[in-house]
């Protein structure tokens, strides 16, 4: 008897939930994701992130993130892009993806201090159950939300209660777990993601007399535990507006690609800890806790996220170039929470971005070059962080290359260089890199082998 292996590409949903091995090794991969959060998710030290939820991380992936971050009008047949769902009824194939963040900071006020950390930036699932209809699919995944992670120092001299140290910092992480799919009608499409945000953010406020022997310190200890639901949605339409009928090649196609996505303010669930305490510093043992002076535990409390908006237009073809731009707004200044954050703006960044894929043929071994996918973008907008009276402003560039290996997929990497907070005089200033690595692996790893 003849054995053959076929491979077959019409995968059904329920299919891959009860036959493939791949689907539940990758769900296990996400709980174990979601259970280690904080020891894998990670952001190199800002100063900056004091302020609000601490430092908003991006939510765009491997390959538009080297187009300037393009969202809203971006569509892909074999990439995710979660930031506007809509874009999931563009996939072909059944997608994984794992990114990898390695950045870096440096600050710089009276003196440059520098901070680099790697860390997984996001791990997400598309499905495609119906790739002969091909106008729905399916995406799960995990990826964080803010990071805080600081420290001040400063020295005082009081008459009344002598010399002094004042010593504030920060660290902490909210990710968010997400289930979204979209649809697709003659050209328009819609999505829509719901998400489970949780995480905690410590913030301490220690006061210490290193000069007097014997004195006790005081510590502030604040924490916020947030577990609540979250929710954004997108639309996309997508025209063809050049066609060449003596051409066979679809490459030669241009398409007009409008998007939308945004959220609502929402009022998530948290708890609040605070509490004061007095300790003595042990050189071997650190800060040891001697009483307590007041405390409260798991408070129930309300924070109110700001909504955001995001709109853009995009031309050409994925098979050969595409070129585009975006608009995102948020508005912190209705931001509210039990803590102290006075003094934020609205934030908003103007995108452009560009991709060109010399030859988008997956057969053609002998010109591997001019099979990646060549990626560039820049950026420009102000921060919600607000330094008297003046809002940060951010800008930077990025490139990006995208390597196919075979019909497996893409390694995507991706290099954004900025700078922000250079234009406040009494603040700091910080330029940063970031590089991002995104493993792309489409569904030829999830084919069901029929043997004859």
């Amino acid at each position: 008897m003849k054995r053959t292996a076929v491979s077959s590409y019409r995968l059904h949903f329920v299919d891959l939930i009860f036959d493939f091995s791949g689907f539940r090794t990758l769900s296990f991969l996400l709980l174990v994701l979601i259970v280690n959060h904080q020891s894998i998710f990670a952001q190199a030290s800002s100063p900056y992130s004091r302020y609000g939820l601490g430092y908003v991380r991006s939510t765009v992936f491997s390959a538009n993130k080297g187009m300037g971050e393009l969202a809203a009008p971006y569509y892909s047949a074999t990439n995710i892009n979660y930031t506007n769902p809509a874009s999931y009824a563009s996939l072909t194939r059944t997608t994984v993806e794992i990114g990898a963040n390695f950045d870096g900071v440096s600050i710089i006020k009276d003196s440059t201090y520098k901070a680099s950390t790697g860390s997984i930036s996001h791990f997400a699932i598309a499905f495609v159950p119906n790739p002969k209809k091909n106008n729905y699919a399916i995406s799960i995944g995990l990826l964080p939300y803010t990071n805080i992670n600081y420290t001040f120092i400063q020295n005082f001299n009081d008459s009344s209660i002598g010399a002094h140290r004042e010593i504030f910092s920060g660290t902490g992480s909210l990710y968010q777990v997400y289930a979204g799919g979209a649809y697709k009608v003659k050209g328009f499409s819609v999505g829509a993601n719901l998400g489970f945000l949780f995480g905690k953010l410590d913030y301490q406020k220690t006061i210490a007399f290193p000069d007097s022997i014997g004195a006790y310190g005081t510590r502030n200890i604040t924490t916020l535990n947030v577990k609540s639901f979250m929710y954004n949605v997108g639309v996309q339409y997508q025209y063809r507006i050049f066609h060449n009928d003596d051409d066979p090649d679809t490459r030669s196609d241009i398409f007009a690609t409008v998007g939308l996505y945004g959220s609502g303010g929402i009022k998530m669930n948290a708890k609040l800890s605070n509490s004061w305490e007095r300790y003595e510093y042990n050189p071997t043992y650190g800060l040891i806790p001697v009483d307590t002076a007041q405390a409260t535990y798991n408070q129930k409390t309300k924070i109110n996220l700001p909504f955001n908006l995001g709109a853009g237009v995009m031309f050409g073809n994925e098979r050969f170039w595409m070129i585009g731009t975006d608009f995102k707004f948020m508005n912190w200044k209705s931001f509210t929470s039990p803590l102290n954050n006075a003094g934020l703006n609205d934030s908003w960044r103007l995108s452009f971005g560009f991709q060109i894929t010399p030859k988008y043929d997956e057969l053609d071994k002998k010109k591997y070059l001019s099979r990646v996918q060549y990626r560039f973008g820049g950026y420009y907008g102000k921060s919600e962080v607000n330094i008297d009276g003046k809002a940060l402003e951010q800008a930077g560039g990025t490139i990006g290359l995208g390597f196919p290996f075979k019909s497996l997929g893409r390694l995507n990497i991706t290099g954004d260089f900025g700078t922000r907070g250079g234009n406040i005089a009494g603040g700091f200033r910080e330029t940063y890199y970031k590089i991002t690595f995104g493993f792309v692996l489409n569904d030829i790893w999830f084919i069901k082998r029929k043997f004859d």
